[in-house]
């Protein structure tokens, strides 16, 4: 049985779990894998993410962090609990979420989409209103993607030199936000996963949303594609109606998000994807990839 550790918490902190020895005894129940972890109960209402060797210590604490931090901001969420390794693994706990991801629920409730997006884009607004305290900096990642990705080095300068002169923000951004990081539970939508969290601007994040929406990994279909870009459109119109963002915020911050993408992208629709970061490009008088 895993115990849990006392974790003070004050509003919007950055208090980390508490680091704790290795879980013993019975084999943990696989629930399910990803790209960079696989999550397994535990038992008592408790689940433990265990990542792979290639995930850097780094991003795991932050991920931890950056979930406690949103949680004592009130974003809906499940707060990391501690840090715990299992067979050399390195692990957090979490409370287990019942139910699925929305992407899940919108497949089983098709006609609910809209509302279902139109509330992904309230919690994401709220998420933005709460200040992203000792977090990375938005505008720096976004910098260091640009300078390690393939764009050729005159357009590294001068997206860096327009980047430089954007405003910093200080909002709490996910950095991941998409229809597989939020899950549907009897409580409503929570947002997991927090390993790309940083203080940034909200449009930056929100254009990462917008770029993932429509360009992220996932069926390619023309079919699919419509879904997607409508999806897209329907996210966008619900940051526009919360007044917190507006058309321009969204179109200064494209470029150097979309830039920053291309360092480690892993996703399909690569022509539209293209065509969408070369005419971010040219709107900001940068030089493009034609």
């Amino acid at each position: 049985m895993v115990e849990r550790p006392t974790i003070i918490r004050h509003r919007c902190s950055m208090d980390s779990p508490v680091a704790m020895p290795a879980l013993s005894g019975e084999t943990p129940h696989f629930i399910a894998s990803g790209a960079s972890a696989e999550l397994f109960d535990i038992g008592e209402g408790l689940v433990i993410k265990l990542f792979r060797d290639s995930v850097s210590e780094e991003m795991i604490a932050r991920e931890a962090d950056a979930s406690v931090h949103a949680d004592a901001c009130d974003v809906p969420t499940a707060a990391a609990i501690e840090r715990r390794t299992w067979d050399g693994r390195r692990g957090i706990v979490y409370p287990r979420l019942e139910g699925g991801t929305v992407m899940d629920w919108i497949r089983r409730n098709p006609m609910r989409a809209g509302w279902a997006l139109d509330r992904m884009g309230d919690i994401h607004g709220a998420m933005h209103r709460a200040g992203g305290g000792a977090l990375r900096s938005l505008k720096q990642v976004l910098a260091t993607d640009i300078a390690y990705g393939p764009a050729p080095d005159a357009l590294q300068r001068a997206a860096i030199a327009y980047l430089d002169m954007l405003p910093n923000g200080e909002a709490l951004t996910h950095g991941d936000f998409h229809l597989g990081n939020v899950m549907m539970t009897p409580q409503g939508m929570m947002v997991i996963d927090w390993s790309k969290a940083a203080a940034g601007h909200p449009a930056a994040d929100a254009v990462r949303s917008e770029m993932l929406m429509r360009f992220g990994i996932g069926p390619s279909d023309w079919v699919t594609n419509l879904w997607r870009d409508w999806a897209a459109a329907r996210l966008h119109k619900s940051y526009m109606g919360s007044k917190d963002l507006t058309a321009r915020d969204m179109e200064q911050w494209r470029p150097v998000v979309a830039l920053a993408w291309l360092r480690a992208r892993d996703a399909g629709r690569t022509p539209a994807f293209m065509r969408y970061l070369n005419r971010a490009l040219e709107r900001a008088k940068l030089p493009t990839l034609r």
